[in-house]
């Protein structure tokens, strides 16, 4: 009788080994489809963590139970590994070569420096510290999305807090968009000299987004890097759209109506950044310089969005550097989807997450990149 329960057990734990691997090979193929296309295939993709993370447990019930079947997930693992690097970087830190020319990069959704948050008197209240962290930081290029600045106003003019005082070039691509005429948008801010910048608009009506892409080429001592500044279309997910539905478990018609809710909102930014990421691409590939695309993506590494950028570019992140790396300083944890991507001529080193910059809903993230001299002398 005993005999017969361990073939029954290992049978059932078998099938949902198989299942697991089903639904991972799914996510993979889901990953190619533009969901503009097929929409559910954005879904299927999102939920990849899941069976990538229960195949590595599988793996180790198989060896603690010493079964041949080990080789199923032992399989998936290697043949799936890249997926894996997605997940979680395992990069030690790496010295930069002496005498190397390098860029260091920040990257940071600033909230608008939490200005709407803070409302004193009907005026907006910038943070700040969150302000002085991103003036001082050491970085030699700031690509800072959702950008906050009054240029009629001393107090409020972070253009000057952030690059005239501190003699960096900027190129800015921002709409007035409030009563008190506020600049927000995109902004890139250099120490070294910006010879020509653009913006990609993802709307041809008169009506301008927030979400769009900045690009600028910056002049670093006689090597020109193109670097594109992104702000793709956003989750609009809420807090209280995720309480909501948890809190609506249980009572089942409550539950349907969040949970539709929730999917309609996915559904909508998969469709519209799958079209916003061929776009981005046509510009990548026009331009005739190594390139540096970061910003905030709104899309985790398990989607059509960054498979299509990691085609195409290496990412910095798996690349140089360690563990999650999630970004989203939010309800919901372990969300990494701000990401710097580069191009040939160039080589990440120590990719960082700034988590000692909590004051907004997004983490900073920086790298340094090395300017290969193969490629400055084909140029």
């Amino acid at each position: 009788m005993s005999g017969t329960f361990k073939k029954i057990r290992r049978r059932v734990w078998l099938i949902i080994n198989i299942v697991v691997v089903l639904w991972l090979l799914a996510g993979v193929y889901s990953l190619q489809v533009p969901p503009s296309e097929f929409w559910p295939a954005g879904f299927v993709a999102f939920s990849m963590p899941v069976p990538l993370v229960l195949n590595f447990f599988f793996l180790i019930y198989w060896a603690l139970r010493r079964s041949w079947l080990v080789v199923l997930p032992f399989a998936v693992l290697i043949l799936g590994w890249s997926y894996y690097a997605r997940l979680i970087a395992i990069n030690f830190e790496q010295e930069v070569p002496k005498g190397a020319k390098t860029l260091q990069v920040l990257s940071f959704n600033t909230h608008v420096f939490n200005a709407y948050d803070k409302i004193s008197e009907g005026v907006p209240q910038v943070s700040d510290d969150m302000i002085e962290w991103v003036a001082t930081h050491p970085a030699d290029v700031f690509c800072l999305q959702e950008f906050y600045s009054r240029v009629n106003s001393i107090e409020h003019n972070n253009f000057n807090k952030i690059g005239t005082r501190y003699n960096k070039y900027k190129f800015a691509s921002t709409d007035e968009t409030d009563r008190i005429k506020a600049n927000l948008g995109i902004v890139i801010f250099s120490k070294y000299p910006i010879v020509k910048g653009g913006t990609i608009h993802f709307s041809n009506t008169p009506v301008r987004t927030a979400n769009r892409v900045a690009w600028a080429d910056i002049d670093v001592e006689g090597d020109t890097v193109r670097i594109f500044a992104v702000h793709l279309q956003s989750m609009s997910i809420k807090a209280e759209d995720i309480e909501n539905t948890y809190s609506a478990i249980g009572d089942e018609a409550s539950f349907k109506k969040e949970g539709r809710n929730l999917a309609r909102r996915l559904k909508r930014g998969f469709v519209a950044r799958a079209t916003q990421v061929q776009m981005l691409l046509d510009h990548v590939r026009a331009s005739p310089y190594p390139v540096i695309v970061c910003g905030d993506f709104n899309d985790i590494p398990f989607s059509y969005t960054y498979n299509e950028l990691a085609e195409e570019l290496d990412n910095a992140f798996v690349e140089a550097g360690s563990g999650l790396g999630s970004t989203y300083n939010g309800i919901l944890p372990f969300l990494r989807i701000d990401n710097q991507f580069y191009s040939e001529g160039l080589e990440a080193y120590n990719f960082e997450t700034h988590y000692e910059m909590d004051l907004s809903d997004h983490f900073p993230v920086s790298a340094t990149y090395v300017l290969k001299p193969k490629a400055r002398e084909e140029r």
